[in-house]
């Protein structure tokens, strides 16, 4: 047990148990509440530890409030959705004949730690009310999901914000989506991936012969104030193509792009590896039309021929990019966090932290040790004793450095 420094009266509340913790994933955030009267928070128990707020049950979230129970800490975790995981719970393995470091797997790592900590009190389909009592934090959950009306308040010296992304929609892009059946979305195609274990058209279920993917959709688009690359599409895209040919060897993949991140610790061996099996064309289809059968026509611009080209392709999968989550200005007025000039959440203000790709977008890896991170300085913030290394406990170190944690330059080919 860590022992605890002396600095003022920084004491919380003894946890309440959480019934069976459930398993699975869902996107995380925070809902506005509604008006009711408010209790006196419960009074703190002489001498019990520090409580910390953390608002989000993804893998952040989870590998924040698995760092604190185990320096000591009371956690209340609040997720909205009805099970934990966030989008990392939609991801499939990637895996061909062997592990490609994708991630996938370190969601089940960050759950069972949780799990292991009776110190941390799950609140799923449940959002909190905050407001600040001083140096610290107030909080009630949503009667309608939570303890009920009447319920007393909760105190917490410190809240960690790991509310996730929102998914860009490509139903503002010309591409096809929410139009014809066999156009997909890179999350839509993880869905199927994972539930299936191979890859058919939704239109009749039929293997695809001729899959494109898409990429930067709703980034790195000036037009619509989406100038960040969002860091996680093109390694996924890249994995996921050669997925699918390990699963189906018939299907031909041809992937559009713009520029091309490093992808792990040997990027140029992988980029040539992804050669050798798939098309990769540098140029970004302006329009997708139904073709025959349920296929689609995409057309784009061949800068080396100077001329517009258009093929047919069974189906289509558009890498929608990461932006803030939609009430993220919601969520963070209480908490006087203030927002960053892409509209992501600052890294941290007055015992408040923010990790994960609420913060930027990020991989699950990098997500990971971005948490950790921000848990450290919260900690130091309390003036309470920081984790010790235990590679049991933490998936991170040898799993983020194998996919690539730290975040890498774009890979530029071509002229640009």
């Amino acid at each position: 047990m860590p022992r605890r420094r002396r600095r003022g009266d920084q004491r919380g509340n003894r946890p309440l148990r959480a019934p069976a913790r459930r398993r699975g994933g869902g996107v995380q955030g925070n809902r506005p509440d509604r008006q009711m009267s408010r209790p006196a928070p419960s009074p703190p128990a002489a001498g019990s530890p520090p409580r910390v707020l953390v608002m989000g049950g993804g893998v952040a979230g989870l590998t924040a409030a698995a760092v604190f129970a185990r320096c000591g800490l009371t956690v209340s975790l609040v997720e909205r959705a009805a099970r934990l995981g966030g989008h990392a719970a939609r991801l499939s393995c990637k895996a061909t004949s062997g592990c490609v470091h994708c991630g996938a797997c370190l969601l089940e790592a960050a759950l069972q730690a949780v799990r292991a900590m009776p110190q941390v009190t799950v609140h799923l389909a449940a959002s909190a009310r905050i407001r600040r009592r001083g140096g610290a934090f107030s909080f009630e959950l949503d009667p309608a999901c939570g303890p009920g009306p009447g319920a007393p308040a909760k105190e917490a010296a410190a809240v960690f914000l790991a509310t996730g992304f929102s998914a860009f929609s490509p139903a503002e892009r010309p591409l096809g989506w929410g139009v014809f059946a066999n156009v997909l979305t890179n999350l839509e195609l993880e869905d199927r991936l994972r539930a299936e274990g191979r890859l058919t058209r939704p239109s009749d279920g039929r293997v695809p012969g001729r899959v494109a993917f898409i990429q930067c959709v709703g980034s790195r688009n000036a037009q619509i104030g989406h100038l960040w690359c969002s860091a996680f599409c093109c390694a996924a895209a890249l994995r996921a193509a050669r997925k699918i040919r390990h699963l189906h060897p018939e299907t031909e993949i041809t992937v559009f792009y713009i520029d091309l991140q490093s992808v792990g610790r040997a990027p140029d061996a992988f980029l040539e590896e992804c050669r050798r099996g798939l098309r990769l064309i540098r140029a970004v289809p302006g329009e997708a039309l139904g073709a025959a059968d349920g296929g689609i026509r995409l057309t784009w611009f061949d800068d080396a021929g100077r001329m517009s080209l258009e093929e047919a392709f069974d189906l289509v999968v558009l890498s929608a990019g990461m932006q803030p989550p939609a009430d993220l200005a919601e969520t963070l007025a209480p908490l006087g966090l203030p927002r960053d000039s892409f509209g992501f959440a600052a890294e941290e203000g007055d015992r408040v932290f923010a990790a994960g790709s609420v913060r930027r977008p990020m991989t699950i890896a990098e997500a990971i040790a971005d948490s950790r991170r921000a848990a450290r300085r919260l900690l130091a913030a309390l003036g309470w004793e920081g984790p010790r290394a235990d590679p049991a406990f933490d998936p991170v170190p040898k799993a983020a450095a194998a996919s690539g944690a730290q975040p890498a330059p774009p890979r530029r080919e071509g002229g640009r």
